[in-house]
């Protein structure tokens, strides 16, 4: 019998094998994890200002959207914020403006060039309300949509990969964190998409 190439462990196999050089780069980096925010608040540590709590999340995000996002975005023609409201009125349009702009964490003027462009490149329209001539309706077209499906199943991989990177407990309390987080200025998470859908 030849003697050929020894086979490559699988990723499972990898991650059973013991000893340190063996552990996944994740693990490496909990055991290593340090605590400053339990310092500040039991012991009165001072934060550095990368370790806010707010600097810290706004990293995570900038670092998601320009990694992932914007890939997937870019590669059907998109930026992340035309990105960000196409797939919100896949969702759940036709809605109001304001009801958009406030899901999708833009302001007014923002959502309105953003809008700009999608309306020039048909994908969306914007009308007035007929029960309230000052107050806009926004809708996707049937090419919008389109474009958005097609989007949505690269966009569901990228955030798959990082919840893979969590256990089920990690989570669990993450989820509930930012929850919290988003309560201590009176904000919540989104709801399902069907009760943004506010227009007829």
């Amino acid at each position: 019998m030849s003697m050929g190439r020894p086979l490559r462990k699988g990723a499972s196999e990898a991650a059973a094998s013991s000893g340190d050089g063996a552990r996944r780069p994740l693990d490496r980096l909990q055991a290593n994890a340090p605590d400053p925010w339990n310092a500040a608040v039991a012991r009165g540590r001072k934060l550095d200002l990368g370790e806010y709590p707010s600097a810290l999340l706004l990293r995570v995000a900038n670092v998601i959207h320009q990694e992932s996002t914007a890939a997937y975005a870019r590669k059907h023609g998109l930026s992340m914020p035309e990105w960000r409201i196409l797939g919100r009125l896949c969702e759940s349009a036709p809605m109001r403006l304001a009801t958009l702009c406030r899901v999708s964490n833009f302001d007014k003027a923002q959502a309105t060039r953003v809008l700009r462009g999608l309306n020039a490149r048909r994908l969306v329209r914007i009308f007035a309300d007929a029960a309230h001539k000052h107050r806009r309706i926004v809708d996707i077209t049937p090419s919008g949509r389109r474009l958005a499906e097609a989007v949505f199943p690269e966009a569901l991989a990228e955030q798959l990969k990082l919840l893979e990177a969590l256990s089920p407990e990690e989570r669990r309390t993450t989820f509930n964190a930012l929850r919290k987080l988003l309560a201590v200025y009176g904000r919540e998470i989104p709801g399902p998409a069907a009760t943004y859908r506010d227009y007829p």
